[in-house]
């Protein structure tokens, strides 16, 4: 037989055109189905599903004569077949023969009393005839007979979900997910079998899946705990967090001190790194759950990361932090108690506490030689400390976990071994300050090998052409928390590399110093005319007034109060100590309300130069340095810049406990002194003094 709906010549057997006709049928195609189950008719008359088809497609056009006429034909083929006589039944219903059709029905239900759709068949046609007491034993049996059914299929449901629970405590993980299958297919939607599915799922890591799986059971209202739980643990682990979260609020609604919805709720932020919301959530969840250990655990961790993202450092948030990690670490399992450790190590640090720190990071790193991450934090500590080999050996580890640089190459690392004729690049890493820095030690590679490429912040390209016109200057803009891409040409032609931050462990290896050169910045003499113009002005207004740069705080709006940094209100103070000198402003980044409010307190104006790009332009902020008598600065890259351009500069720092800012150090490069003061000084104001006062005697 051909198929008409087909490209001719695919000739079809009677049972795939059966299939082709029923698919026609399911997807509408009504006619096109009726012309092949007709066109099988001819080849096969007495197939009897063909007949029962084309009577079901007689009945929707109305043919009710026709549908009986292949109806009584196909019985005579195959008579008493019971799914023939059932629709010979209905057809005479909606015929109206109802007495017809009650014949039939009593006759199947003589075979199988108990079949649900006869029932209400029975209990329809009764009523239609007038015959209502029958009707109504009919619909009474018929309610028995379902709830006998119902108790049945409960009773194998119980039995099955029973011994899929044996099987999955004896580990025998595929066939209770059989059995949990088997229940939903005979049941439907079964709460605890799709849990108990849902579970399977979630330990293959089957995440999506078992979600789908939940969701289909999940009512907000009536499921379980246990739905909400791992429905919100699924969406985490799809990265579905407010999803997640919704899941727990709703959860929470029922069973407001359930201590794992918390737990699931803080999760969902710690995903997203919003340390603001993890702590607030944590420490709500706290005071319903003040033992658990997984919450206090939490709210330490939040606590922490909010400090460090947040750049925080006020004394009353460290102690805050400190105390929230301590309450943490006296319930904590150990490995969360070996965590905490290292998050007091730092907090220890920041507070000047240096060889608290470093005694908990030295036993952490006895104990876990191959955390190559605490072993990079303890390079700060060391560096607090002047213990200098210990720095320059830790620091060296922030290249192997990617803390100091994103590039792992093929080629060899650069040091004073390598042969004369390499040709090395030098990779950038860190801030911008930090690049300028590295750069006292760039004429130690230049004068060690063949050729130098260096790959720098674009901004610092003119002035280091200039500084070191040998070198191949590459300018690279970095992007957070991704790979430095080198131009595919750079790194055909070099035969190593050497990150910058690694030179000055050369230099201090080999010369017993941590700087090569001092001053190197040589400045565009057309840049340096306009801002010594701009200067030599200001001077001729303001006679025999030293020319003093500020910078008290980093480009981090959320820095401006911070243990490192300087608040308008000390700025105010500092200025004021200099009666006879005018300050210029250094201060990069947003700072109109701050040098408002200086203005305001102490009468003193702060020079805003006009045109100066202190963000993007360091070669005219260079220029404008040098033109200056001295600069005061934070630990910024105002205070790298001024070293490098060798102006002096006195430079503030958060230091140990014990550090005494009246006698301030003499540090790397020449004119360059740092006063140390405690770190959780509240009061800076004698600090500001004692730095006037030396920075006078200077004058």
């Amino acid at each position: 037989m051909t198929n008409t709906s087909q490209p001719q010549g695919n000739t079809l057997t009677l049972e795939q055109a059966f299939e082709h006709g029923v698919n026609l049928y399911q997807h509408q195609k009504k006619e096109e189905a009726r012309e092949v189950f007709e066109q099988i008719l001819q080849k096969a008359p007495n197939a009897v599903p063909v007949l029962q088809v084309l009577a079901v497609l007689d009945v929707e056009q109305g043919c009710w004569q026709e549908a009986l006429r292949k109806l009584d034909a196909a019985l005579d083929i195959e008579p008493g077949e019971g799914s023939l006589l059932f629709d010979k039944a209905q057809v005479l219903a909606q015929q109206g023969l109802n007495k017809d059709a009650l014949e039939i029905v009593d006759s199947l239900l003589a075979v199988a009393p108990e079949h649900q759709e006869l029932l209400t068949m029975r209990q329809q046609l009764t009523a239609a005839i007038g015959n209502v007491g029958e009707s109504r034993r009919t619909a009474k049996y018929h309610a028995k007979v379902r709830s006998q059914t119902a108790n049945a299929i409960d009773a194998e449901v119980g039995e099955t979900l029973t011994l899929a629970e044996q099987m999955l405590a004896s580990g025998n993980k595929e066939q209770a997910k059989q059995l949990y299958q088997a229940v939903v297919s005979v049941a439907g939607e079964q709460p605890k079998a799709l849990l108990g599915l849902a579970k399977l799922q979630l330990g293959e890591e089957n995440f999506a899946l078992a979600r789908q799986t939940l969701r289909r059971a999940f009512d907000a209202e009536q499921s379980d705990t246990e739905f909400f739980i791992l429905l919100s643990h699924s969406e985490i682990k799809l990265g579905e967090y407010k999803a997640a979260r919704d899941v727990c609020r709703q959860g929470l609604k029922h069973w407001p001190d359930n201590a794992l919805l918390c737990r699931l709720l803080v999760q969902s932020y710690e995903k997203e790194s919003n340390w603001l919301e993890a702590y607030r959530v944590a420490l709500e969840s706290i005071r319903l759950h003040s033992q658990d250990a997984d919450l206090r655990y939490r709210l330490a961790t939040a606590s922490f990361n909010l400090l460090r993202s947040r750049h925080n450092f006020t004394a009353t948030a460290i102690l805050d932090c400190q105390k929230h990690i301590e309450q943490a670490a006296a319930i904590a399992s150990d490995e969360n108690k070996q965590r905490l450790s290292l998050y007091l190590a730092e907090i220890f640090w920041y507070k000047g506490e240096a060889l608290a720190s470093k005694q908990l990071l030295e036993a952490h790193m006895s104990r876990f030689p191959d955390d190559i991450e605490a072993g990079f934090n303890a390079c700060f500590v060391y560096r607090t400390l002047e213990e200098w080999d210990n720095y320059y050996r830790t620091n060296e580890l922030g290249l192997a976990c990617g803390r100091r640089l994103r590039y792992q190459g093929a080629l060899p690392q650069w040091n004073l071994d390598r042969p004369k004729d390499d040709i090395v690049l030098v990779m950038p890493e860190q801030g911008v300050g930090d690049e300028i820095l590295y750069f006292h030690n760039l004429r130690l590679v230049l004068d060690n090998c063949k050729k130098v490429y260096v790959a720098c912040d674009p901004r610092l390209e003119p002035i280091l052409r200039r500084a070191f016109p040998e070198a191949i200057i590459v300018p690279i803009k970095r992007i957070d928390h991704q790979d430095i891409d080198v131009p595919k040409e750079v790194m055909d032609n070099i035969t190593s590399w050497v990150a910058g931050g690694s030179l000055a462990a050369m230099c201090y290896q080999q010369f017993g110093r941590h700087v090569y050169q001092a001053g190197y910045v040589n400045l565009n003499t057309d840049v340096k005319g306009i801002w010594q113009n701009c200067l030599d002005a200001i001077r001729s207004e303001n006679p025999n007034k030293p020319l003093i740069g500020l910078c008290w705080r980093s480009g981090l709006a959320a820095a401006t109060r911070n243990m490192h940094y300087l608040i308008a209100d000390e700025v105010a103070h500092l200025v004021k100590q200099f009666p006879d000198a005018l300050f210029i402003n250094l201060q990069y980044g947003d700072c109109t309300k701050e040098l408002n409010k200086i203005e305001k307190l102490s009468g003193v104006r702060v020079v805003q130069l006009n045109g100066l790009d202190l963000r993007d332009d360091f070669e005219g902020t260079a220029a404008v340095i040098q033109g200056l008598d001295t600069v005061i600065t934070a630990g910024t890259a105002v205070h790298r810049m001024t070293t490098a351009v060798g102006t002096p500069c006195h430079v503030f720092f958060a230091g140990k406990e014990d550090s005494d800012f009246s006698a301030p150090q003499a540090l790397y490069c020449d004119n360059e002194f740092g006063y140390f003061y405690p770190p959780m000084m509240e009061n800076k104001y004698p600090l500001i003094e004692a730095m006037a006062a030396h920075i006078k005697a200077r004058f």
